[in-house]
């Protein structure tokens, strides 16, 4: 009966203790009639439609006006995505996030003791053990790798790098850039 009891305890507490960890870490989705509350100022792009019918893209900006990172994020993702009515819209959207995400990363830099964000395509070797996970051995790799294909183009490319693997890039990717 003890020993019944003890394990509908200790699952009890496991539940628990996975609802605590688990559910802060996923991004909260954005359901519909959240997005339709939002006011024009949390999109990226408004365009009219023909039939006069607005279409606002890209949602970033949470009710309060706060930028949400992964919402943001996830606009940056989905901008190649999108159909525009003016394709204008789409380089002044892009603007537009790309804007918000530099300034996120400046930010996000600074608060991890960085005066910015680093640049893997100009960064010694010091410069780029300053980001996390990124000894000696690996920043070497870095510049190796840049050095032998003229550069990164992106910053996933960083994946290529032997030793840099999706958990890596997901803690270093806001702290460094290819400007």
């Amino acid at each position: 009966m003890l020993i019944k009891s003890l394990k509908r305890w200790s699952f009890g507490i496991s539940i628990i203790f996975l609802l605590l960890i688990v559910s802060p870490a996923s991004a909260e989705k954005w359901s519909r009639r959240y997005i339709e509350s939002l006011p024009d100022s949390a999109f990226a792009a408004i365009e009219i439609a023909k039939d006069g019918k607005k279409i606002r893209h890209l949602p970033h900006h949470n009710h309060l006006g706060e930028i949400d990172i992964d919402h943001l994020r996830s606009a940056l993702g989905r901008i190649h995505q999108v159909k525009w009515i003016d394709p204008a819209n789409f380089a002044k959207a892009k603007d537009h996030l790309d804007q918000h995400y530099q300034v996120y990363k400046q930010e996000w830099a600074k608060d991890r003791g960085l005066k910015s964000p680093i640049n893997i395509n100009r960064a010694s070797i010091n410069e780029l053990m300053q980001l996390p996970h990124i000894g000696e051995k690996l920043a070497i790799a870095i510049i190796e790798y840049r050095k032998a294909h003229g550069g990164f183009k992106t910053i996933s490319e960083l994946t290529h790098v032997p030793g840099i693997g999706k958990k890596i890039l997901g803690d270093i990717e806001d702290l460094v850039t290819l400007e």
